[in-house]
């Protein structure tokens, strides 16, 4: 088996399709050995020889595989970027998704601060009421804006939740003018979020955040999160691409 898999991993990596006599010197493995192996391999499709050059190439069952193959889901994309992010401004960083009229945290990494938010992957929120669904409602087309608003009740979560949608349409307006979304204690009193939009080759992809006990958003760190926000919004864009 190990010899089988050697000469899969040597033909995978050359950079021409190397011949029955490079496979024999450069292995190691007796010619009979080598042989039987080389027609099982072929035989099963993990390779394949070309008759012109009769050198050896990787077969469509490798192929197969590697698309059969369980992929990275966007939640295991962007957990080293929270991560790096929130190790950046000590604080509690999120990704977020739109689902129906919620978003819902994908990935989060939590601040090691005594004083943290903890935000549980799963959890969903009214687009309304934190920063990551202000975003989504940034990001929608006039008439499907419209049509939200026309069906969703501004329901109170805390006693800071926004109830006005005249107010909303505003703030939806200042967050397409700057790129940044607020939640000042609307959805969990005593935090205070700021969130970004996420783009893969320009296309929406979700709402990355910072979330901070609101005795610790000063002006300053305002300043700090939103070009955090910024420069990792456009580094997590060029790497999901």
């Amino acid at each position: 088996m190990d010899r089988g898999l050697d000469i899969l991993e040597f033909i995978a990596t050359a950079k021409r399709p190397p011949s029955f006599s490079r496979l024999l010197a450069d292995l190691g493995i007796p010619r009979s050995s080598l042989f039987h192996l080389l027609n099982n391999l072929q035989a099963r499709g993990f390779i394949a020889r070309d008759s012109a050059t009769e050198g050896y190439g990787l077969g469509p069952k490798i192929v197969g595989l590697a698309k059969a193959a369980p992929q990275p889901s966007l939640s295991d994309d962007v957990l080293p970027f929270l991560r790096e992010l929130s190790g950046e401004v000590h604080e509690t960083c999120g990704f977020y998704i739109r689902v129906d009229d919620a978003v819902e945290v994908i990935g989060s990494a939590i601040s090691t601060q005594a004083l943290s938010y903890t935000m549980k992957v799963g959890a969903r929120a009214p687009l309304y009421a934190v920063s990551a669904g202000k975003i989504v409602l940034a990001e929608l087309e006039p008439e499907a804006l419209k049509q939200y608003l026309a069906r969703t009740v501004l329901t109170s979560v805390t006693p800071h939740t926004i109830r006005s949608k005249a107010q909303l349409r505003q703030e939806i307006q200042t967050i397409k003018a700057t790129g940044f979304a607020y939640s000042h204690d609307e959805f969990t009193p005593g935090i205070t979020a700021i969130a970004i939009a996420v783009r893969e080759g320009g296309s929406f992809i979700g709402a990355l955040n910072v979330a901070v006990p609101t005795a610790r958003f000063t002006p300053d760190r305002d300043a700090e999160f939103r070009e955090a926000l910024r420069a990792m919004s456009q580094t997590m864009g060029r790497a999901l691409t």
